[in-house]
């Protein structure tokens, strides 16, 4: 494996931040399996206030937070094998160790990609293709002055929104939400409205 691949950022952990975890776990079992994860990621839920996070994983972390270091990145460790952006705290790296393994259980069988909301197009792009190395693949005026930047990982695409409205300005990035790939859209759909979901 060469250098560049051991510090390309493949498939994502997510941090979903939530009031009811309980509630949102037993949603997110449901959909993804009892250890909510899909072949390109798992989900985390947890009670802290504060942003959702997208943990890109990593094959060597000592190598990848050194190089996101160099490219001008402030990060703190969150536990020897997770850093997040102490500026953009939606983002971050984990350890490809860390991913569990296993056979995928759920109705949904991986992330389709990450939305994120951004207020400015440079930073966003200096972001995600500069400092985070993704290949930023397209770029698209929606309407309205609003319009959407896509990326790639080695496993998942991020969709950054410019302009939405409601978007945090001193934000450089939010996580804003996940589109999930069903292996049987109208299952999932039944199962979403056993649920209560509209």
């Amino acid at each position: 494996m060469t250098d560049l691949a051991k510090t390309a950022l493949g498939s994502s952990v997510l941090v979903v931040a939530c009031d009811d975890v309980d509630r949102s776990g037993a949603a997110y079992r449901q959909l993804l399996g009892d250890d909510l994860r899909v072949r390109n990621g798992s989900v985390e839920l947890t009670r802290t206030a504060g942003s959702h996070r997208a943990f890109f994983a990593v094959d060597d972390h000592l190598a990848t937070t050194t190089l996101l270091r160099r490219r001008g990145m402030d990060l703190d460790e969150v536990t020897p094998t997770r850093a997040v952006s102490s500026g953009v705290p939606a983002v971050g790296v984990v350890a490809a160790s860390e991913l569990p393994s296993g056979p995928d259980a759920g109705d949904i069988e991986s992330i389709d990609h990450l939305v994120f909301n951004a207020a400015d197009r440079d930073a966003a792009v200096a972001l995600f293709a500069g400092s985070l190395g993704l290949d930023f693949r397209l770029e698209q005026a929606i309407h309205d002055g609003i319009h959407q930047l896509f990326f790639r990982s080695t496993q998942v695409v991020v969709e950054v929104v410019i302009g939405a409205q409601g978007q945090d300005e001193e934000a450089t990035a939010s996580l804003w939400g996940i589109a999930w790939r069903s292996r049987d859209i109208g299952e999932t759909h039944r199962d979403c409205r056993m649920m209560g979901c509209p």
